[in-house]
């Protein structure tokens, strides 16, 4: 009796908390019309004339200039009496140069080979043959003394094998692309060149070596010996 008697009870208490969850769900009328109207404010907001149009990013891609910007560059110096230099100097002195290439074509080309050349790699350094292999061998007194000793071998021998690399890659790369080489004295090389071995030049005197170096590249036809890739 007592059981048929709860029956009806829990029903109805069943059925409240139903229709009490149901009205939690169900949203008001404003609610219900404020709904349906966000899809047509968003579609019309999307189709409007007033949304501004994304920017387009230019990293990653080579830097390109106008026309006003390449004007503004001055052309480097190149002619000297090739009787007050020896040739052998032309390994290390010497600029490049492609017939029928615009500035930004040649600017292209330099900053890529510059890039490939020139690296975070190319400044590592000395190494141990494996991570850990001074301790393991010789303990810390090991340690320090390689970190003493590839330090001072990479002041004496490192700048100049990693100066001598850039200028190899950088002949290779440029060759590649199909620019010839020409000899220049070691002083006017300086004035749109740099020397990097213990440590990479600033942004700023790399970028306008390198423009200055393009309006070479894509100058003039030289008028000197065309040198050996």
């Amino acid at each position: 009796m007592r059981k048929h008697a709860l029956a009806p009870i829990g029903a109805a208490l069943l059925m409240g908390s139903f229709t009490a969850s149901a009205q939690e769900v169900a949203p008001t009328e404003p609610e219900a019309q404020e709904q349906v109207a966000s899809p047509q404010l968003q579609k019309t907001s999307e189709g409007s004339g007033d949304a501004e149009p994304e920017a387009v990013s230019e990293e990653g891609g080579p830097k390109t200039l106008s026309v006003e910007e390449i004007a503004a560059i001055p052309m480097p110096e190149l002619a000297f009496d090739a009787s007050t230099v020896r040739e052998s100097d032309f390994e290390k002195y010497y600029y490049f140069h492609r017939a029928k290439t615009d500035f930004n074509a040649a600017y292209a080309d330099i900053q890529e080979c510059d890039a490939l050349s020139s690296g975070i790699s190319y400044y590592r350094g000395s190494a141990e043959p494996y991570p850990g292999y001074y301790a393991t061998q010789y303990g810390i007194g090991g340690v320090i003394g390689s970190v003493i000793g590839e330090a001072i071998a990479d002041a004496i021998y490192g700048s100049s094998l990693r100066r001598k690399t850039r200028r190899i890659n950088m002949r290779n790369c440029m060759g590649f692309k199909g620019y010839q080489r020409y000899g220049l004295a070691k002083s006017l090389w300086r004035e749109f060149n740099f020397e990097e071995g213990g440590g990479r030049v600033s942004d700023n005197v790399r970028d306008a070596a390198l423009k200055r170096q393009a309006l070479v590249a894509s100058g003039p036809k030289p008028t000197g010996k065309v040198l050996q890739r």
